[in-house]
Parts: C-alpha cells; structure tokens; sequence
C-alpha cells in the first residue's frame, strides 16, 4: 500500500498501472494511523505538505514504523535541506518536476527490500522482467507498460526463445479466448515499446520473444 499525500493523476495512473495499491492521504494523522495500522508499503511525501516542520512528521513516523522507506519530493530550492531529514539506507527523494518512471523504479527497489526472496527475474535477450518488482527494461532502459501489456510480456517471457500459441495468450492475459485481433494489437504495442524485431511471429505457432 503506497500513502500519496499530494501528487499528479498522471503519476497515480503510473503507479497503478504497475501493480501499486495507491492511497491519498492528505493529513499527518490519517499518515500516522495508517503507519500504526501496519497497512502501509512505503509512503511518497511531499515535503512541501508536511507542515511547517517536516522533521517532526518524520521522527514521529519512525517511532511508529522504524522500517517504513520514505521517498520525498522537493523542490530543487529545498533539496538540501529535504536530504538531511532522510536516513541514505532506506528513505530516497525527487526533485520535482521528476519523470513518473523514476519515482516508479525507485519505489519499487525500496519496497523490494522486504521481499528479496520472492524475487523473479525473466530474461530474455535484452529484454529483463522483474516480476516481484514489476520492472521492465529493455537494455538497461526502464519501459513503462499498461497492466495488459505487463500481462503479455510476462507470458512470452516465461517461454523465452520458445512460440507462444494465442489461446495460450490469451488464458494467461484475459482469462478467456479473445479475438486474434486483440492479440495482434497487444502485440503491436509491445513491439512499438520494446522494439520491432524483439517480438517475432511464427505462422500457425504464435509468437516468440527474441528479446
């Protein structure tokens, strides 16, 4: 569960659209009781919200919820004074304005912190799929997809190299048979984000991620 005190529709839709429960919560009390309750994954806190004193927000989050990661927005005119409030080996902070990608990566290696174990990752060429952190990338480039999107390329990156038939797809992705239309779109646009050529069809067989 991921507090959002105050942020963009746009960054909301990014954060869900990668597997992130997201709440707005626009007080300290609300903040501080969800942190009590032990519902909260990691918070994003934008400092210029936390009250005239930031620092006591925070200490009395941290004696709730010692282990909690905070990442803070800040203007670049505050910075300095926002990173003396962090602790370096667990909370993180942006200067605003910030692209959505970067608060999502950063979010999801601290809340990945507390399920190391559970860690999966798919590969397949130059394409890597985090599945616990729900990260892709494409050489080292950080790719933003839809849920759907996410869905299908997990699929053809459980069978790397291997084709994927569209009845296969499509019970993976949808749950139910879809039209091969839909499927050639989904393709489409994974192609469109990944790369033409990493993706590549098979007549009769389905698709195949080359990566």
């Amino acid at each position: 569960m991921v507090p959002l005190r105050h942020t963009t529709s746009r960054v909301l839709h990014a954060l869900r659209s990668t597997g992130f429960a997201t709440r707005t919560l626009d007080a300290v009390p609300e903040v501080l009781e969800a942190a009590r309750a032990h519902t909260l994954a990691a918070i994003v806190l934008d400092v210029a919200l936390a009250g005239p004193n930031p620092q006591i927000f925070l200490d009395e989050l941290r004696g709730i919820a010692p282990h909690l990661p905070v990442i803070a927005l800040t203007s670049r005119e505050q910075r300095e004074q926002t990173v003396s409030l962090l602790r370096s080996s667990l909370d993180d902070y942006l200067t605003t304005p910030f692209p959505v990608e970067e608060l999502v990566s950063r979010l999801r290696l601290r809340v990945c912190d507390h399920s190391l174990a559970q860690r999966s990752v798919l590969r397949a060429g130059m394409v890597t799929v985090d599945t616990a952190l729900g990260l892709v990338s494409v050489a080292g480039r950080l790719v933003t997809l839809s849920p759907t999107e996410y869905a299908l390329l997990v699929a053809l990156a459980s069978r790397p190299g291997q084709p994927v038939s569209q009845d296969r797809l499509t019970t993976a992705v949808w749950g139910q048979p879809k039209s091969s239309n839909v499927v050639e779109v989904y393709i489409g646009y994974l192609r469109r984000k990944l790369g033409p050529d990493r993706i590549r069809t098979v007549r009769g067989a389905g698709y195949v991620l080359d990566g």
